[in-house]
């Protein structure tokens, strides 16, 4: 059955920190939380990384972070050998906002040059290292060096 999360980043992408409920863990060690400020991998664009702190102050390394069934569940994968919160459990996020913010430049970056480059679009990526934007261009002779 697929959760709900409520993605506080679409109301504030520049939030770095929040606190949540972990309602479920999947079967393969995602952890499910009523609400999150983690970006999951979409669009071309990857997910957030970062910390959930727990009220002991131990803290679970965040690796990826995914959708699930729906769009609108969002699932927190933690880095190999990271405990398990229990259900219930309340947790202080924190994403990597160094990484996110250079992936949100990339972003903008990529549809500025959709902006200059009036072709149709097939296909992006965006990483932290590099980025691309795959155009349909017709055959009009020219190159790399004349774009």
């Amino acid at each position: 059955m697929a959760h709900k999360t409520e993605a506080l980043f679409r109301d504030d992408a520049y939030q770095t920190t929040a606190e949540a409920e972990v309602v479920a863990i999947n079967d393969r060690g995602g952890i499910l939380l009523d609400r999150t400020i983690f970006y999951a991998t979409s669009g071309g664009q990857p997910g957030d990384t970062g910390m959930l702190e727990r009220a002991d102050d131990g803290r679970i390394a965040i690796a990826a972070t995914i959708t699930g069934e729906t769009k609108d569940e969002i699932i927190h994968v933690p880095a190999p050998e990271q405990p398990l919160p229990a259900v219930g459990e309340r947790l202080k996020l924190s994403i990597d906002w160094e990484r996110r913010h250079l992936l949100m430049r990339m972003h903008t970056a990529c549809h500025l040059l959709t902006v200059v480059c009036p072709f149709p679009i097939t296909g992006a990526a965006v990483a932290e290292d590099d980025s691309r934007v795959d155009f349909d261009i017709p055959d009009t002779g020219f190159t790399k060096e004349d774009v």
